[in-house]
């Protein structure tokens, strides 16, 4: 199986780095700082090159370095990756103009490929990258907009269509919604619906026919490593979309077609129709939909333990980074952002252990000892201080 690596990553303005630029190699290499100094800025940063967003901001002005941001000026994350013979160069850049007494400024973001300015779909799965991190809790016990985008980040990785499909949904539901805004307003009418409802339908039958077959392959990874790190309890998924008869038992397959989900998206935008022009929002589609999680058929977010739930999380990336080799055709950069400081020393030993498959793992701690020297006897490593990163000394 092929796999990708970095090479090398080069930061300007970029959260608390000035400037920085690493040599990276293939194999395990561990960023050791305490907290704050920048150990996770690198992996968002490589992160960035994957899926052109951060797992960890909400807006383009949180990656910018607090000098950039007070008088302005450019910000750039740029990384080399190689495959055998064959080298990508992912570039972020993002243009801070200087603080205005009007009111907030905006910040320009471009995406490069190879030196060519591409679209978020273009630029996304260019490099391939499964990112790890403590948050990642989350994915159990937080609301469904970090499950969906969990299954989409999976899915765009090696679909380029899909993230498309996803942007033309996000501007149905945009148009519908304010349609229904005028339609209760008095300004609009009812049978104006008909046109975007059918459009709604479409474009998201195909994202849940989709995210139903992630899901599909998803049970088939983590079942047997959520085994491996639980000391007990049958792991579940079900993809759970908001349309009655288009939800599918994950684990038994799907056979659903677009057209049946669309007819079933068409009918209840229909009968819905009063409350959501009541309300002034769509209320179902698939930016409504979740990821059913359940442990020995209880809800998982509801009744795991924080144990529970950190095993069930570690077991879903992992499967993630195996529906991306099978999807994209090559083994993907692991990123794993301080996950193994609230595991067991076996739980940890079973991580790393997992992880020595890949080419390339990239992994932060504040402590080599949460490692161990069986893992460190090979790896790079490096220090990360107040926004400084060198080789660590032996």
């Amino acid at each position: 199986m092929e796999a990708i690596h970095l090479s090398r990553l080069a930061l300007a303005g970029f959260r608390n780095y000035t400037s920085a630029e690493l040599a990276l190699e293939p194999g395990l290499s561990v960023f050791e700082g305490e907290n704050g100094h920048g150990k996770s800025n690198l992996l968002e940063a490589a992160y960035l090159l994957a899926i052109a967003k951060s797992p960890r901001a909400s807006n383009d002005r949180e990656l910018v370095n607090w000098d950039v941001a007070q008088s302005g000026g450019h910000v750039q994350v740029l990384g080399v990756a190689r495959q055998h013979d064959l080298t990508v160069q992912a570039q972020l850049d993002i243009e801070a103009p200087p603080p205005s007494p009007l009111g907030p400024t905006s910040f320009q973001k471009s995406l490069r490929v190879n030196g060519i300015v591409r679209t978020a779909a273009e630029f996304v799965g260019a490099i391939n990258i499964v990112f790890f991190q403590a948050d990642d809790l989350e994915l159990v016990t937080g609301p469904p907009s970090v499950r969906r985008r969990y299954l989409d980040i999976l899915i765009s990785q090696s679909d380029a269509a899909y993230l498309k499909n996803q942007q033309r949904y996000s501007r149905v539901v945009m148009q519908r919604n304010q349609l229904l805004r005028r339609i209760r307003e008095g300004q609009a009418n009812m049978d104006e619906l008909e046109f975007w409802d059918s459009r709604l339908a479409h474009e998201g039958a195909a994202i849940v026919e989709r995210r139903q077959k992630a899901v599909n392959d998803l049970v088939t990874h983590a079942t047997p490593v959520h085994e491996n790190l639980s000391s007990g309890g049958a792991l579940g998924l079900d993809y759970r979309p908001r349309v009655s008869g288009a939800a599918r038992d994950s684990r038994a397959g799907s056979d659903f077609g677009t057209a049946s989900v669309a007819d079933n998206i068409l009918n209840a935008l229909r009968a819905l129709r009063a409350r959501e022009v009541a309300q002034g929002v769509t209320v179902i589609g698939p930016h409504r939909d979740d990821l059913d999680i359940v442990l020995d058929g209880q809800p998982a977010g509801a009744f795991a333990s924080r144990g529970q739930a950190r095993s069930i999380a570690l077991a879903l990336k992992l499967a993630e980074a195996a529906v991306v080799t099978e999807s994209a055709g090559r083994k993907p950069i692991l990123a794993l952002d301080d996950v193994l400081s609230e595991l067991d020393a076996t739980r940890r030993r079973l991580v790393l252990d997992g992880v020595r498959g890949y080419d390339q793992v990239l992994l932060t701690t504040a402590d080599f000892s949460l490692i161990g020297d069986k893992y460190l006897a090979n790896a790079n490593s490096f220090a990360v201080r107040d926004g400084a990163v060198s080789r660590h000394a032996a």
